[in-house]
């Protein structure tokens, strides 16, 4: 039977439907608003390089005989002439002596070392070398000098009897301390090098020119005998006063190492100069150059060296013109782009200046440029970082960029969020 009213339960269901319905929509809306909002799209275009410094390094001359290598602490080798080429290098040889004495018996710069007595057998080494035509320093039997007197007679006038007698008291015969030579000029890399003995008066004592740059680092890495190779001149202990072979020495910033002449080799030279172009912001030059023939026109007391030092000093004094001291925060590379997002807020971008960093450059030098791009969440404020441009100099020298957004990023308004997202 009936009452005639309508039955309650579609409402029920009705109204349970519609529950359900709105708390699924407000599941969504929670959902769409509290979505993680896309990042915003960044695009940031950069030059392939940016130039460092715009002018042109000069160009290093290279002597038109014999053999020549250049090289720089920033650069390597730059410039080159029959750099392979083996020849006899005459007393430049002596540089390596000394490397190999300085390894068995180290000096402190400035210090004297242990004293030695010379003997009738050193006489007989200074008579021999007077005999053949040699450089010699003379010794008297009972003379007592030390490590540094012997290295300075060795490395200033070129003392072919020192040579002798440091062998002899390193290894305890000759055969023995040439087998050391030969040892580590092959430990060293220097695969076109041969010593035949300790002076380089025998013409079989040979290298190359881009051997004896190796020679000449090991040489100015080594404090005691980089300073014994800058002397300019002496005074051993009975009086006699030797003077350094190397004109150049006079000339600024330069640091010497060894000369070396025989008729078979002609005119040698090792060297190393140094230039500041800023503080502790330094550029050392180390070069070889081999088989020069006299030069009449040059120092007089020294013709046969006149080629090789005009050489050296030519190549050198070009080198260190082509390096100057830039400010790298003072640099900008020119970017393009934009910041954009898909609910349409946009903005533009700028580099961000960098801090001072000064850096000793060659002429013409060009950074290679390479772009990092950022996606960050939006929204967010102007100077916010959203990539990087990393310029690299060398295997040491770069510098970075900040790309920066050059206004604020909105968030999107409700409405894109619940029907665009």
């Amino acid at each position: 039977m009936t009452d005639g009213r309508s039955p309650r339960w579609p409402w029920a269901v009705f109204t349970i439907a519609l529950a359900a319905v709105l708390v699924a929509a407000a599941s969504v809306i929670t959902i769409r608003l509290r979505a993680p909002l896309p990042a915003a799209v960044v695009s940031i275009a950069a030059p392939a390089t940016l130039a460092v410094s715009v002018a042109t390094a000069p160009p290093i001359p290279v002597p038109a005989l014999g053999s020549f290598a250049l090289a720089t602490s920033l650069d390597g080798s730059i410039a080159t002439h029959a750099p392979s080429v083996v020849r006899p290098i005459g007393s430049v040889a002596k540089a390596m002596t000394a490397l190999v004495v300085l390894g068995v018996h180290p000096l402190a710069v400035g210090a004297s070392g242990p004293s030695l007595t010379m003997t009738s057998a050193d006489v007989l080494l200074y008579r021999h070398a007077l005999a053949v035509d040699g450089s010699a320093v003379a010794v008297r039997a009972g003379e007592v000098l030390t490590e540094r007197d012997l290295l300075l007679a060795l490395l200033l006038p070129s003392a072919n009897n020192i040579a002798e007698t440091l062998a002899s008291w390193v290894s305890g015969n000759r055969v023995a301390f040439i087998a050391r030579l030969n040892s580590t000029a092959e430990a060293m890399g220097m695969g076109h090098t041969h010593f035949a003995d300790p002076s380089g008066f025998s013409s079989a004592t040979v290298s190359s020119a881009a051997d004896l740059l190796v020679l000449a680092r090991a040489v100015e890495a080594t404090p005691a005998l980089a300073e014994l190779v800058a002397v300019r001149q002496a005074r051993l202990p009975d009086g006699t006063i030797v003077h350094n072979l190397d004109i150049l020495l006079a000339q600024p910033g330069w640091l010497g190492i060894k000369t070396g002449w025989t008729g078979a080799a002609g005119g040698c030279l090792l060297f190393a100069a140094r230039e500041s172009y800023a503080p502790n912001q330094e550029v050392t030059v180390w070069g070889a150059v081999l088989g020069q023939p006299p030069l009449r026109a040059g120092d007089p007391a020294h013709p046969e060296l006149g080629a090789a030092f005009a050489a050296a000093r030519s190549s050198v004094v070009a080198a260190l013109k082509g390096y100057t001291a830039v400010d790298l925060g003072t640099l900008s590379p020119a970017v393009t782009g934009g910041i954009a997002t898909p609910w349409g807020s946009r903005a533009g971008i700028a580099v961000s200046g960098q801090g001072s960093t000064v850096e000793v450059v060659r002429a013409g030098a060009v950074l290679r440029l390479t772009v990092t791009t950022l996606h960050p969440a939006a929204p967010f404020g102007s100077r916010m970082t959203v990539g990087r441009v990393t310029g690299v100099l060398n295997a040491r020298t770069s510098v970075t960029w900040q790309v920066v957004s050059a206004a604020a990023i909105a968030g999107p308004s409700l409405w894109w969020k619940l029907f665009s997202a």
